[in-house]
């Protein structure tokens, strides 16, 4: 760093120099040299951007502003195939209870064996109903209501591979992560039935399903 004379300092040999004028209207030359280096002293210091600190780390403007940590990053971008999604759910080992629960097993004893996608579109079928205003206003009610699903809603899923996948299709549905398979339907038959519902309009068949709203 530049160390620079006092202000203070230069202006009293200014004024020394001011007193020997030898006659009005003239300007020692001594005085004349003088008046650019005060001009320069009258600049106000200022402090670099980037201060190197006793510990040799650096504080600038910045050095308050929270970093954003891994934690707090972006949520992983989500996978180009819903089998890749179900696979990094089921590595979370998501939980099921409530509501949550009742979906996982209507998807387990509804869909199990099914493509992925078609036990998706089951699942997304049971929150449609909730969201319509037509049916019992909570999951298990939905799945509760009489006439509705046919499996023995008594029965426990088996320790397995299925109920896993079922959990993790629960939990992909509840949260939206994944696209809607089958848009707005609210109700579903297996291909093997000749089901008569011309009050429904047919949105797509998905693996042994027939979907519609």
């Amino acid at each position: 760093m530049t160390f620079r004379f006092p202000i203070l300092a230069r202006l009293a040999a200014l004024a020394v120099a001011v007193t020997l004028l030898p006659a009005a209207g003239q300007f020692p030359v001594a005085a004349l040299a003088l008046a650019p280096i005060v001009a320069t002293t009258v600049e106000t210091t200022q402090p670099a951007a980037d201060i190197t600190t006793a510990d040799n780390t650096t504080a600038n403007s910045t050095a308050n502003v929270p970093q954003i940590a891994e934690s707090d990053a972006a949520a992983e971008p989500r996978p180009a195939q819903l089998a890749t999604l179900v696979a990094r759910t089921m590595d979370t080992q998501p939980t099921a209870y409530g509501d949550r629960e009742c979906l996982a097993r209507a998807v387990y004893f509804e869909a199990r064996g099914e493509p992925l996608e078609g036990q998706l579109a089951v699942a997304q079928v049971i929150l449609n109903r909730v969201a319509s205003g037509k049916f019992a206003d909570s999951v298990c009610g939905v799945i509760a209501q009489h006439g509705q699903f046919s499996f023995d809603k008594s029965r426990t899923p088996a320790a397995s591979r299925d109920w896993q996948t079922a959990k993790a299709i629960a939990a992909i549905a509840a949260t939206a992560a994944w696209d809607v398979v089958a848009p707005r339907a609210v109700s579903f038959h297996a291909t093997r039935i000749n089901a008569s519902w011309s009050n429904l309009h047919k949105v797509s068949t998905i693996g042994n399903h027939v979907f519609y709203r």
